[in-house]
């Protein structure tokens, strides 16, 4: 999308950021764990939809699309972040507590990021970002099956984790 786009796109794009945003920086704060990372890649995933806004726009689902780019991102984040704990062990980062998670939610998402990788998608696409299971099914191109039983395992070992 560029400065000469019509102005109706300008306004759709608007009107997208608006209505995606919270719901992304959700998903994103879940699965990350912080604010400060989750705003960087909810931000990348919204850059890369205003550069193809043209296409994007004419999606059936641009939110699922934003949703899909965003957890691939935060896979790649997870996946980095693992890579850096291997080799530098003795620095720990510390993440940033907010003011806003009651102490119960901050634990419930802790335990989902001890889950295996897809599992904290399901669960935050389902839990966070309030979608339906066919709804994260899209958004994580598998079978609504596999969806319904990712989400029965990880609420097993949630409900392990946070016996605890």
């Amino acid at each position: 999308m560029h400065e000469d786009q019509p102005l109706h796109l300008r306004a759709d794009f608007d009107t997208f950021v608006r209505s995606a945003y919270p719901g992304l920086l959700g998903v994103a704060t879940a699965l990350t764990g912080t604010v400060f990372d989750a705003e960087d890649m909810v931000q990348d995933t919204m850059l890369k939809a205003f550069i193809g806004w043209n296409r994007i726009s004419g999606y059936e689902q641009p939110h699922g699309w934003a949703h899909r780019v965003l957890v691939n991102r935060c896979v790649g984040w997870w996946r980095r972040r693992r890579t850096e704990a291997r080799y530098l062990a003795s620095l720990r980062r510390q993440e940033a507590v907010s003011a806003g998670p009651s102490p119960d939610a901050l634990a419930f998402w802790q335990a989902v990021r001890r889950l295996p990788v897809r599992h904290q998608q399901v669960v935050a696409l389902y839990y966070a970002a309030d979608l339906t299971v066919d709804e994260v099914a899209e958004v994580l191109t598998v079978p609504a099956g596999t969806v319904r039983s990712d989400l029965t395992r990880a609420r097993a070992a949630l409900a392990t984790l946070l016996e605890d």
